[in-house]
């Protein structure tokens, strides 16, 4: 292994003009470029994923509890507190918190702009603090000691299409069969870039829904369960909805928005496809260089035979040759892929429209486990082919290779 090794230190050290040197170096870029491209690719692909779960999760939890029924609309029929009360004490260490909220369909009007758009009533003592982070420009709505609230926080897009700011009132006509108005007062604007929240939902107080429904305190239109995790597996579901009894349903977030996930699918897909090409690409370099090596190398293989060199010592001088190589290229990769996975994480340089996107930039998503996954099957793979091709050596006969001068 010794004898292996300083051999094949010796060739790594030859003529730097040489043939073999050039192929050498782009061997290492081919490598180092293909796990490059694999880090950056999966980071983002993780990136995208995450930040979409965020704000989803954020806005609504991971899991939605409401009444079972056939009807399709939005507002959802009333439920009593009593059915949900025990549930976070009964799954301790999966619910973190529950937030009840109630829909209604309402008309907004002002400055003779007229929007149809859902009002999610909201418990202002128990709002999640993670949805804060997408208010752009003022406040949620403040807890108030009178009946209900008076206030409202839009989408951006929302106030765009009313022309309105902070500050400004807006009528809400709540459409019954005599229909009921309320001036509300713009508190907030928010952005999650979420065509399906951003376009049709506003922010209001819980007991202004009550009140406009003549419910009850204890009734209200679900809960939205926010988990310690950020998914919520099918055996969860289950166990939760045997607690809850046969009247109650549970919708998970990928069940509510599918497209979005479905488009996150897609992106995968074309990306795996992309990567599984460079990893084509790097193999058949890898593959390409050990063939010239071995055909530059003929007569220092010949006369190693000759001088009773076993086809397991050249094997192994081609072999550390080689994953010299291999490891110099993961090396400069994992260099070039996090380095400028940092600096779109803490820059964000590259931008997005989120018209498309959902997000303003590229997200980054660190994720030691598929960095080392990375690592890993890359090296397997290449090396795999590695050891195919340096097989071949043990058809060299010496006879053939040794050319007297």
């Amino acid at each position: 292994m010794y004898t292996a090794f300083f051999i094949a230190r010796r060739i790594r050290k030859a003529d730097k003009k040489a043939f073999t040197t050039l192929v050498q170096k782009i061997g290492t870029i081919s490598v180092a470029l293909g796990l490059a491209a694999l880090i950056t690719a999966f980071l983002v692909i993780q990136g995208f994923q995450d930040n979409m779960e965020e704000k989803l999760t954020s806005f609504q939890g991971q899991l939605q509890i409401f009444k079972y029924s056939l009807s399709h609309t939005m507002e959802e029929p009333p439920i009593s507190t009593t059915k949900v009360k025990g549930l976070q004490e009964a799954f301790p260490t999966n619910i973190q918190q529950l937030q009840a909220f109630a829909h209604k369909t309402v008309l907004i009007q002002a400055n003779d702009n007229l929007e149809g758009i859902a009002l999610k009533g909201i418990d202002l003592e128990h709002v999640y603090p993670q949805f804060n982070q997408y208010i752009v420009a003022g406040s949620l709505m403040t807890p108030s000691q009178s009946k209900y609230n008076h206030e409202i926080l839009l989408s951006t897009k929302s106030a765009a299409k009313l022309d309105v700011k902070i500050g400004d009132s807006v009528t809400v006509c709540i459409l019954q069969q005599t229909p009921r108005y309320r001036k509300l007062k713009v508190v907030g604007l928010y952005a999650t870039y979420i065509e399906a929240i951003d376009e049709k939902v506003a922010l209001c107080d819980l007991r202004l829904l009550q009140h406009l429904n003549n419910w009850l305190d204890n009734v209200v239109g679900g809960y939205d369960v926010f988990l310690k995790e950020k998914q919520a597996d099918q055996l969860l579901m289950d166990q939760m909805l045997d607690w809850l009894g046969y009247d109650l349903d549970i919708k998970s977030i990928q069940q509510a928005y599918p497209a979005i996930f479905d488009w996150l699918a897609i992106m995968k897909k074309d990306i795996l496809v992309f990567l599984t090409l460079i990893l084509l690409v790097a193999n058949s370099n890898i593959i390409c260089i050990v063939l010239i090596q071995i055909m530059e190398r003929t007569n220092m293989i010949g006369l190693l035979k000759s001088m009773g060199a076993t086809d397991k010592l050249i094997y192994q001088v081609l072999l550390w040759n080689q994953m010299h190589l291999i490891l110099k290229g993961m090396w400069w990769g994992n260099l070039i892929g996090l380095g400028l996975a940092s600096l779109q994480y803490y820059f964000k340089f590259i931008g997005l429209d989120p018209t498309y996107y959902h997000i303003t930039y590229i997200p980054i998503a660190w994720d030691l486990k598929t960095i080392l996954a990375l690592n890993l099957g890359l090296f397997a793979l290449v090396s795999s082919v590695l050891l195919v091709s340096v097989g071949i050596i043990a058809k060299i006969r010496p006879i053939n290779t040794i050319q007297l001068r």
